[in-house]
């Protein structure tokens, strides 16, 4: 039974634009050719190659749990938003001031506006959770 959520349309869009990134960087990761990473540096490889698997993992669980907790109840959902709000600017963080250095990403464009648009999806997780925080939103 799904319920019906009262939430902003703000709100919405910014959930909308969190799925279409999800799904960009999904279709980025999958479609990175085979000689992407430097084969001949083994420590680049097995961090490029774990990092990828762990973040997919997280994002995977999250593109598929996220409804069912949105619509199961906004107290939890104003939890798993705020948990994954932290996590993302942590791994911003993370990527900008250490593997950046460390990993150099192919230069295609579907890349490239897979990482412009990291900051656009802070901060619609930052608006989530803030009207989640808030707003006195219910599920009915």
């Amino acid at each position: 039974m799904i319920k019906k959520l009262q939430v902003s349309k703000l709100f919405l869009a910014s959930l909308l634009m969190c799925y279409f990134y999800i799904l960009l960087a999904i279709y980025a990761l999958i479609t990175l050719p085979a000689a992407t990473f430097d084969i001949s540096n083994p420590e680049k490889l097995l961090a490029a190659v774990g990092l990828s698997y762990a973040r997919m993992a997280i994002v995977v669980v999250a593109f598929f749990g996220y409804p069912i907790v949105l619509f199961s109840s906004l107290k939890y959902a104003k939890h798993v938003t705020i948990a994954l709000t932290a996590w993302a600017i942590a791994m911003y963080i993370d990527d900008y001031l250490v593997l950046y250095k460390i990993i150099e990403y192919p230069k295609g464009v579907l890349v490239s506006s897979t990482l412009l648009l990291r900051p656009i999806l802070i901060i619609c997780l930052i608006w989530m959770s803030f009207e989640l925080t808030y707003s006195k939103s219910e599920v009915e």
